[in-house]
Formats: C-alpha cells, sequence, structure tokens
C-alpha cells in the first residue's frame, strides 16, 4: 500500500506544508509515502524550508488496489481518472476552493474587502459557471465518490453543509519548539499579515496613525519570529479560510492573538480564543478590532493569561496530527469531525 500526495512543487505556504507533514507523518509511521508535484509544477525547484521533512517525490502516481491518492481542494479534478486507488479531497482553505470561493465571495468578504468580480451580477454569472463545470468536468462525479479530509472544523461543517459528505479531520501542526514566554517588556504594537487583511489593515492604519502597526512582509523567518517574540499583540482581520497558522505562531511567540470573529475562527474547535479576543465583523470590523486592541493594551498580563490554554495546544499539535493520520490511513477510521477535547 501507498500513499501519493499531489503538491505545488515550490510552493512555501501553509497548504503545501501541511502536505509535506502528511508524507512524513505517514513514513515514521511506516507507511510508504511520495508527494507528486501537481502538473505544471514540476521545473519548479522544491522549496528549502521543507528539507527537514521526510517527504521524497514520485514522479507519478500508481493507479493499483490499496493505494491512496490525495489533492489538495484546488485539484479535485486530479482524481477524475482514478479507477482503483482511493481518492481524497483535502480541503485546506476551503473557501479559496473552486467549489466554494463564490459562497466566500457573497457570504464572507466584507464590502471593503470586494472587487468588481465579487459583486452582483458577476457573481450569479460565475455561478452559473460553476455549475456547468461541474457536470461537464466530471468534479461532480469525483466529489461524490472520493473520501474527504477537512483540516478544520470549518471545513468539515461546510463539505456536510454542502455536499453531504462527513469527512474526516486531518489538520497540521506548527512546527515551532515550545519556550517561555511572558507578557511583560513587549512593544505596545500591533504585528499582522498584510496578505490576510490588506484593505482592513489600511483603514486601520489611516484612523488611528497614532498605534503602531508592523506588516509581517519581506522578512526572513528569524525577522518575523523576533517580531511575534516582541509585539504585544498578533491581529488577524483575514477571513480564515481554514485554521490558519499564523496566529498559532504568534501565540506560541507570547504575542496576544486578536482574531476576526468569521471563518474558522468563529469556532471554539479550530480557535479556542476567548469571546473577547474574536473580533466582530460589524456593524464596523475596524472600530472593533480598535476596541479590542484597547483593552489589551489596558491589561496586557490579563489577556496574556486568557490565552495560557490556546498556547498549551500547540507544542501537542504534532502528536495530534499523527494520531488522526494513523487513524485515517493505518486504521481505518473515518469520520472524525474534531470536536473531540484536546491532548
Amino acid at each position: 500500500m501507498t500513499t501519493y500526495v499531489y503538491y505545488p512543487r515550490g510552493l512555501a505556504t501553509g497548504g503545501p506544508e501541511a502536505l509535506h507533514q502528511l508524507v512524513d507523518s505517514l513514513r515514521r509511521q511506516g507507511r510508504e509515502a511520495f508527494l507528486v508535484p501537481i502538473p505544471g509544477t514540476t521545473a519548479t525547484p522544491r522549496a528549502e524550508r521543507y528539507e527537514h521533512y521526510d517527504a521524497p517525490e514520485a514522479n507519478g502516481v500508481v493507479d493499483a488496489r490499496g493505494n491512496e491518492v490525495i489533492v489538495p481542494e484546488t485539484q479535485a479534478l486530479l482524481l477524475r481518472g482514478l479507477r482503483r486507488a482511493r481518492g481524497y479531497v483535502w480541503w485546506l482553505s476551503i473557501d479559496y476552493a473552486p467549489r466554494f470561493v463564490i459562497e466566500r465571495d457573497a457570504t464572507s468578504l466584507l464590502p471593503i474587502e470586494r472587487g468588481r468580480n465579487q459583486r452582483a451580477p458577476l457573481l450569479q454569472v460565475r455561478a452559473a459557471k460553476r455549475f456547468l463545470r461541474g457536470l461537464t468536468s466530471g468534479e461532480d462525479r469525483v466529489l461524490a465518490r472520493s473520501g474527504h479530509l477537512a483540516q478544520s472544523h470549518y471545513a468539515w461543517s461546510h463539505v456536510f453543509a454542502h455536499l453531504g459528505r462527513a469527512g474526516s479531520i486531518l489538520s497540521d501542526y506548527t512546527p515551532l519548539s515550545s519556550s517561555a514566554v511572558t507578557a511583560e517588556g513587549r512593544i505596545p504594537r500591533i504585528a499582522y499579515n498584510p496578505a490576510k487583511s490588506r484593505a482592513i489593515m489600511t483603514e486601520f492604519s489611516r484612523r488611528w496613525p497614532g498605534i503602531e502597526l508592523l506588516p509581517l512582509q519581506n522578512m526572513t523567518r528569524d525577522q518575523v519570529d523576533d517580531a511575534l517574540r516582541t509585539s504585544l499583540v498578533y491581529l488577524d482581520l483575514g477571513a480564515h479560510p481554514g485554521k490558519d497558522r499564523f496566529p498559532r505562531e504568534a501565540a506560541a511567540m507570547g504575542s496576544v492573538v486578536l482574531v476576526a470573529n468569521r471563518g474558522a475562527a468563529a469556532n471554539g474547535v479550530d480557535v479556542p480564543l476567548p469571546h473577547e479576543h474574536k473580533v466582530e465583523v460589524r456593524p464596523d470590523i475596524v472600530q472593533n478590532a480598535k476596541r479590542a486592541y484597547d483593552r489589551v493594551l489596558a491589561d496586557p498580563a490579563a489577556a496574556f493569561e486568557a490565552q495560557a490554554s490556546y498556547r498549551a495546544r500547540i507544542p501537542h499539535e504534532r502528536a495530534v496530527f499523527d494520531d488522526e493520520v494513523a487513524a485515517i490511513f493505518i486504521h481505518g477510521i473515518e469520520g472524525s469531525d474534531g470536536a473531540q477535547p484536546a491532548r
């Protein structure tokens, strides 16, 4: 039995790292597993930052009984030709999946985040094209016969609600070593990832120019870590299409994490932060974020302590992930929604 995992060769983001982690976990647990470059990426050099994972490549998949083929949600059609192997779709950032991106654009994004293509009537045109694509491409049939893996409880619920399929939680883990952190001596500033909430943070900066903002961009890994070790707050007002890794990294470095109360961050399974650290998106997400920051600034030690249980989960993520991998691919136990108590 061999497991093949398609991945975008050379891309260094959270999703590709999770794909590396899966192959590495399978191999550590005695299963033969390989990455397979997604067509069109084979000429791209592999990402050096993932060399520490035991995740060798295969030239292609072997469509044989007993084998498994896993694809990220953007590549479901790669399973179309399978006849004998078991196919799985892994919903990593479900809001960006071709199947569900229209729902994200229509309901999850705020007016400040929307472009022309994300407003009516183009949304209706895109919905009609997606319907036809599902029929003509065979995507509907692929999703109906494949297994489903969900990186977050949010994704699990979305797949069940829209496809009627009970998938299996297969998360990921934050590859950080635990270290002692405190709230003391931190710079009263807000670190943030502009790739997740650029338009909102631009408006935040316009309204409150006196608050120091630190965009985590054009930095080395060490520089990002240092920024999170010294900043009081990490603010993520993005749409949270999955259980994002940056908030967990920030928490592990000791920043107080504030997130928009939407997507995967809206439930307490994926992002178990105190309610006061989840920023309501309406009526004004920018004003609400400022109020949440002011509460942290008023008592940093209390805010830091309130996230102790969230930080305590992070060093155990790899063990939890290995258990999920073993349950699904070694013991054949599927269907967990991720709502079990944390380790």
